[in-house]
């Protein structure tokens, strides 16, 4: 059941029902309850039995940490329930997503999801193990808390904190927040329907054969690739958030206008920006303030000075977090390669910060809020970004490199020109239509940059204008995005994550 289809619709509406007529007091089981079914429709028995599983290792594991934090024991004793459950849960998350690679010849499941409720499962333990959080006693709150079902499939992933109060609070329907979520679920329909799955008419037809075109048109369909994903991903979450702001549960944001980036390590700031913060919190300052780390540190203040010193444990952390950021992304040797490439990138750049600076000034590229050295640096990570997508797109490491050197040797220039760009699978009516489709989110996302937000111009109007805007962008919806057999697709590329 894909968050773009009727039945889902459906559901959504009858959840709904159920929640705003259901007393307050158990409205947070109706959301449980709501949460199982979908889960259930989505992934079966199977997978219902693998959240369970993970509901109830941290459930236990949470009380056991918390209790051995509250009598004062030894640190290594309270790491015993930590590394117990994480262990199991990311022993399992492996298993379950990379069985094509530890056991090719035995067939497993894929459990929707996984990874996104593994990750918030993991932060909360910590949370309570690390004594930010207290650990939720109700069993059935937790559950809640891990397999809420907008947020299931494909995040954002959520901290306890950000989101518990509002889960189990048990709000009245409100007018104002149910306006504003319609407005962001349409908008993420829109992005999805209108934008993404033409975008993947043009990116699958290339990658396929990418032999059968010039560097040039790979170029340009990699470009279009960027488009796909964001408003692919993006899509998926404005619809989750659109849900949860018409519940009252306000979640955590998860882009932020990313093709402003002025920088590789800004994108990420930007980019899914729940799992970078997940990693920098439990994984980058772990291994960074680690005894290890200051050990080196104090090494290579010895041997190479201050400044490097303080950097190169950064520098290793760095790596590490983007190493597992390409591991999350997929098993094959190419998302590997991706991740090494994004940490080896951000990491040179920390060292040759003073180079770099000269460079800037030098050349009046800094880079700096307005101006042509910020649309300098815009357009160099946007190259720097569809180069890494070689390797983030393509199904193997081999294939990567294959495309990327013809790329380079067979660019056929004319190609711009000669209509093979116009020739990939869409209609002239459905490149109209992506492109003006993209221009509306680079237009949202420009004035979200601007600090403002587009939904309170609507809101400002007059009631019969914000009818009218509903009424084309579901008209849009419906002629160009779900009667478009030649794009729809009901499936989202982080579904699989």
């Amino acid at each position: 059941m894909s968050l773009v289809s009727a039945t889902f619709l459906l559901f959504l509406v009858a959840s709904l029902f159920c929640y705003f007529i259901s007393p307050r007091g158990v409205r947070w089981i109706v959301l449980l309850a709501a949460s199982y079914v979908f889960y259930w429709i989505v992934g079966g028995f199977f997978a219902l039995g693998a959240i369970s599983f993970t509901i109830a290792t941290v459930y236990f594991c949470s009380l056991w940490a918390s209790s051995l934090r509250k009598q004062r024991e030894k640190r290594t004793k309270r790491r015993l329930p930590l590394a117990i459950c994480l262990i199991l849960n990311f022993g399992a998350l492996l298993l379950f997503k990379y069985s094509g690679v530890i056991l090719p010849k035995i067939g497993i499941l894929l459990i929707p999801g996984i990874s996104f409720y593994t990750f918030q499962a993991a932060g909360y333990l910590t949370d309570v193990y690390r004594g930010k959080a207290e650990p939720e006693k109700n069993p059935l709150k937790l559950a809640l808390f891990l397999s809420f079902f907008p947020q299931l499939i494909q995040g954002p992933i959520s901290r306890h904190s950000e989101i518990a109060a509002d889960l189990f609070a048990g709000h009245g329907w409100d007018w104002d927040r149910s306006r504003n979520g319609v407005q962001r679920i349409i908008w993420g329909y829109f992005m999805k329907l209108i934008v993404a799955d033409r975008a993947a008419v043009i990116v699958d037809k290339v990658f396929s054969g990418y032999e059968n075109y010039g560097g040039a048109t790979i170029i340009i369909v990699l470009l279009v690739y960027s488009v796909q994903i964001y408003a692919d991903f993006a899509g998926g979450i404005n619809v989750t958030l659109g849900i949860g702001e018409i519940l009252g549960i306000k979640m955590p944001e998860n882009f932020k206008q990313p093709f402003f980036a002025n920088s590789l390590a800004d994108f990420w700031r930007r980019w899914h920006i729940t799992l970078s913060s997940w990693l920098k919190d439990y994984l980058f300052y772990p291994i960074a303030l680690s005894k290890l780390m200051g050990r080196l540190r104090k090494l290579t203040r010895k041997m190479f000075g201050a400044r490097i010193g303080k950097l190169l444990p950064a520098c290793v952390a760095t790596f590490c977090v983007y190493i597992v950021m390409g591991i999350w992304h997929g098993s094959g040797k190419s998302v590997f390669v991706f991740g090494f490439l994004n940490g080896f990138i951000i990491s040179a750049s920390l060292l040759m910060a003073p180079f770099i600076d000269k460079l800037r000034a030098k050349t009046k590229l800094d880079g700096g809020a307005k101006g042509f050295g910020h649309a300098f640096a815009i357009t160099r990570t946007l190259v720097i970004l569809v180069i890494l997508r070689y390797f983030a797109r393509a199904d193997a490491l081999r294939g990567a490199l294959a495309m990327l050197k013809w790329t380079v040797l067979h660019p056929q220039l004319r190609e711009l020109w000669d209509g093979t760009i116009f020739n990939l699978g869409l209609g002239a009516t459905d490149y109209i239509v992506l492109a003006l489709g993209f221009i509306a989110i680079l237009a949202c996302d420009y004035v979200a940059e601007r600090g403002k937000d587009w939904r309170d111009a609507i809101n400002g109007t007059r009631p019969i204008v914000q009818f009218s805007v509903l009424l084309v962008a579901l008209a849009s919806i419906t002629a160009f995005g779900i009667f478009s057999s030649s794009a729809l697709s009901a499936t989202f590329i982080y579904a699989q994550y």
